[in-house]
């Protein structure tokens, strides 16, 4: 956590952007609106729940003029349950990193040809993506952790 953490301090600047893309349903799935919640309000952040459909809620992000923009998603980059990682977007374009990979590729894709921010996906490795089903406990702390770093962001 302690990488992921300096990454972030490094790399998100100005106004702030965070997308968080998940199932809610899905147990691990639901990482990055598990962290929209926790960040909701805290700080300078400007927090959006986008689910299962990042696509639609990106002119609303376009509309914000962000300098940075992070997209938070469940992960299998093959990390230990609840690692985290900051990948720059154009890792992301064809990688398969992700349950959403055609629709996070567009979403940076798209911002990028429409907004001139920095754009990062912050991904979360999954131990378990399965129907109604709580996160799992490394996965909730990465969560909370996360959260816990990005809120004293002000």
């Amino acid at each position: 956590m302690h990488k992921v953490t300096q990454d972030l301090k490094q790399n998100l600047h100005g106004k702030i952007c965070v997308l968080g893309i998940g199932n809610r349903l899905k147990g691990d799935d639901a990482a990055g609106p598990e962290l929209i919640d926790r960040l909701a309000g805290r700080g300078a952040l400007h927090c959006i729940d986008a689910g299962v459909v990042p696509e639609n809620y990106l002119e609303k992000v376009v509309k914000l003029q962000p300098d940075t923009i992070v997209l938070v998603d469940a992960m299998d980059f093959g990390g230990a349950a609840g690692a985290c990682r900051l990948f720059p977007s154009d890792q992301v374009a064809g990688g398969g990193l992700s349950s959403h990979a055609l629709s996070l590729q567009m979403a940076c894709d798209y911002l990028r040809q429409r907004v001139a921010a920095r754009i990062f996906v912050l991904g979360i490795q999954p131990a378990q993506l399965k129907m109604n089903s709580p996160l799992n406990a490394a996965v909730k702390a990465a969560v909370e952790n996360l959260a816990a770093a990005l809120g004293v962001r002000a």
